[in-house]
């Protein structure tokens, strides 16, 4: 008997019409719709595993999944098969075959997030975040810098998704890109509290429009309180943009690599 394939998908979609990605009943979501197109090509129950639980509303430019299927014919099968099956709002856009070792959640070494801000109104631009005042861009890109390194985000997450284990998060990049259409905010770290993104982009915002102190940010962090921070910015505005892992998991075993068509 072959053995097992593990399988990766590189996937984006508009979060806008779906509950987020997790399974839910009663609600549609990403995982949901994978499972059923992957469920009914292969003949039996298959859930895919994804690198971040993004919420209702919130889309991807770059979620990864991954996926056990018994042999590299199943997996050629999905190669053929499985993109022309979703829907409009989902796009596979790579499947692969990686190491059994891979698993798209743990072994993620970052993942990278983008929020889009736009100053004033377009009906036809909805996956933003549209303001209508002024901001002091100087204060909120002094705000994002102050992010950058280990720090315990409690007060940036959800009180009831708090760790017992911990709250600390490496952030590696923190910053804004402006223009005269808006901003373009950016954060990449080891890990993501739940809402912690969001929570973050709407205390920024705070600080921009002086609601609160410009220099307000370290004593948000030392605070460890949800209650310091701001209001969370709306889903609509963030997407996951990238998550990076460890070179040598994204190769499938020796004795695999040989086997079946190439995708």
């Amino acid at each position: 008997m072959s053995p097992a394939v593990r399988v990766r998908l590189d996937i984006a979609y508009d979060g806008a019409r779906f509950h987020g990605w997790q399974i839910q009943p009663q609600h549609r979501t990403v995982q949901g719709v994978l499972r059923h197109e992957l469920t009914r090509l292969l003949g039996y129950p298959v859930t895919p595993v994804g690198a971040g639980r993004t919420d209702a509303g919130v889309h991807a430019h770059g979620q990864v999944a991954h996926l056990d299927v018994r042999d590299v014919r199943e997996y050629e099968r999905l190669v053929r098969a499985l993109a022309r099956t979703m829907p409009e709002d989902i796009d596979i856009r790579a499947i692969s075959r990686v190491s059994g070792e891979f698993n798209a959640r743990f072994s993620a070494r970052a993942r990278r997030y983008r929020y889009r801000i736009l100053r004033g109104r377009d009906v036809f631009d909805p996956h933003c975040w549209q303001i209508y005042f002024d901001v002091d861009r100087r204060a909120m890109d002094h705000g994002a810098r102050e992010l950058l390194g280990r720090h315990d985000f409690s007060s940036f997450c959800k009180t009831s998704s708090l760790k017992p284990d911990g709250n600390f998060c490496e952030v590696d990049l923190c910053r804004f890109e402006w223009s005269p259409q808006g901003a373009m905010f950016e954060i990449r770290a080891n890990r993501f509290l739940h809402h912690m993104v969001r929570v973050i982009v709407g205390t920024l915002v705070e600080i921009g429009r002086g609601a609160r102190p410009a220099g307000d940010m370290p004593v948000i962090l030392a605070a460890h309180d949800r209650r310091r921070a701001g209001r969370m910015a709306p889903a609509r505005g963030l997407f996951l943009e990238e998550v990076t892992y460890p070179e040598h998991l994204l190769v499938p075993p020796a004795d695999q690599q040989d086997q079946g068509e190439s995708p």
